[in-house]
């Protein structure tokens, strides 16, 4: 746990060291949305970068090459993540019952919406997706029990610049897609904790680390 932990420090002061300069940002038009959302659609491949633990023990770290992500343009103003093997989470439940379920499941495709934070004089921009909610049904004993994981985008969002937006890269000074996931509820009911920085819980955090960046 505390390993996981210094990786998203080290990632934290990495951004914080990127943005010192303090740019001035302001609103986007509806045209210029759409335009630059064009720009960052497509299909891109990497890896997953996947670290949990129980909370009670070392972290683990599963890599899985191959992975892929699709984002929409403006018309659904999506970001798709393809075959994710949501089963790891077996590993970092407390429930029995539940851990046996989710080692059940399938790699799953889930959904992201993303939108523009701001953008700068110079043509630059934020982007970031949203927080969002994974449905998940599993039979548990003799009934089905309807679930929600929760994820999160750990509040953070990702500077394109207008040079790399044009040269049809719009992701290459970025590293990786961060997804932090939350917990899982039952209704509005926490069920599993996930909350990394509370000790002695459990965690469950992915990277998307992209190799083709635009």
């Amino acid at each position: 746990m505390k390993h996981l932990k210094s990786i998203l420090i080290s990632l934290a002061l990495l951004a914080l060291a990127s943005c010192s300069s303090a740019p001035v940002f302001h609103g986007m038009t509806n045209q210029q949305k759409a335009d630059y959302a064009k720009a960052v659609s497509g299909e891109y491949t990497g890896t997953y970068a996947i670290y949990y633990s129980d909370g009670s023990s070392d972290t683990k770290a599963v890599k899985i090459e191959g992975a892929q992500v699709t984002i929409s343009d403006q018309t659904m103003q999506s970001v798709f993540f393809h075959a994710l093997p949501v089963s790891l989470l077996s590993h970092v439940v407390r429930d029995p019952a539940l851990a046996e379920a989710l080692a059940s499941l399938p790699d799953i495709d889930f959904t992201a919406t993303y939108r523009f934070f701001d953008m700068q004089d110079n043509g630059d921009v934020n982007w970031g997706y949203n927080d969002f909610t994974i449905p998940l049904t599993l039979h548990i004993g003799d009934s089905d029990r309807h679930l929600l994981l929760k994820v999160s985008n750990a509040s953070i969002y990702y500077l394109l610049t207008k040079e790399n937006l044009d040269a049809g890269m719009p992701f290459a000074n970025q590293g990786s897609f961060e997804l932090r996931f939350d917990g899982i509820y039952e209704g509005s009911t926490l069920i599993e904790d996930f909350s990394l920085w509370q000790d002695g819980n459990a965690a469950f955090l992915v990277f998307f680390q992209i190799d083709n960046k635009g």
